[in-house]
């Protein structure tokens, strides 16, 4: 899955919210970092924003692990792969986690672990935390009767929205317009549009009122997230903002 680069730094990719764009799995480069058997494959980033926000693949070699840290602008993860470990359990694939900013934690992996993670895009004080595994959840009719549906996150006062969609084989739609951006994650199966086919582990995000057509031919199972484009609350970080054991100088 991709191939293994320099130490990773915070950088501009796939940064602007208007265009259509997508990664394969098989084009990430896994960055190497400072912390102990943990590599990233980065879908997007933007270091011109606050705090710098990150949508990425990270990968845990067996024996991993992170330092104790907060979370500016809180976290999302996806455990696709191996056990994901931290003081608050061992959470297998399948396993959704909200962490909002306030949330401290020291991740690690003994096997090791896959998991898709977004950084520092939730910001303010009062979001709920989740924790949950999509392979637990009931499953939901949703507006098509070929896509049931499953709420991860909707929360008043917050514009993002967070769901995970499961599509039958032969599924198609034609001609959808969205009104906010929205993103898609493929955690099983191959989801395709009108440019082409994304196998697992596959990364996508739509502009709005871009009108694309998308189908499974095998059937997948995807994570969605959606959110305006002009959204101001999704990369606040309070200025008394601190991570474990820092201080004002």
């Amino acid at each position: 899955m991709g191939s293994s680069s320099v130490l990773w730094q915070p950088q501009k990719i796939r940064a602007d919210l208007r265009i259509h764009t997508s990664a394969l799995p098989t084009s990430l480069i896994w960055h190497q970092t400072d912390f102990h058997g943990i590599l990233f494959g980065c879908f997007e980033s933007d270091q011109e924003v606050q705090e710098h926000p990150v949508t990425m693949l990270t990968r845990f070699e067996p024996g991993g692990f992170f330092g104790l840290h907060g979370h500016p602008g809180g976290e999302e993860i996806l455990v696709l792969e191996g056990n994901f470990q931290d003081e608050t359990g061992v959470h297998p694939p399948g396993t959704y986690m909200l962490n909002p900013e306030g949330f401290i934690h020291r991740p690690f992996s003994d096997e090791g672990c896959l998991t898709f993670v977004k950084l520092r895009q939730h910001g303010g004080k009062t979001r709920q935390q989740v924790r949950t595994n999509i392979f637990e959840l009931p499953w939901q009719t949703g507006t098509v009767a070929e896509i049931e549906v499953q709420p991860l996150y909707e929360q008043v006062g917050y514009p993002e929205k967070v769901w995970i969609e499961r599509w039958q084989p032969g599924t198609k739609l034609s001609n959808v317009v969205e009104t906010e951006v929205k993103e898609i994650f493929v955690i099983q199966g191959t989801w395709s549009d009108e440019l082409g086919d994304y196998p697992t582990y596959s990364w996508l995000r739509y502009a709005p009122n871009c009108p694309y057509s998308p189908a499974s031919k095998d059937g997948c199972l995807i994570y969605v997230k959606t959110y305006p484009a002009d959204s101001t609350t999704r990369f606040i970080v309070g200025e008394d903002f601190r991570h474990p054991g820092e201080t004002d100088v």
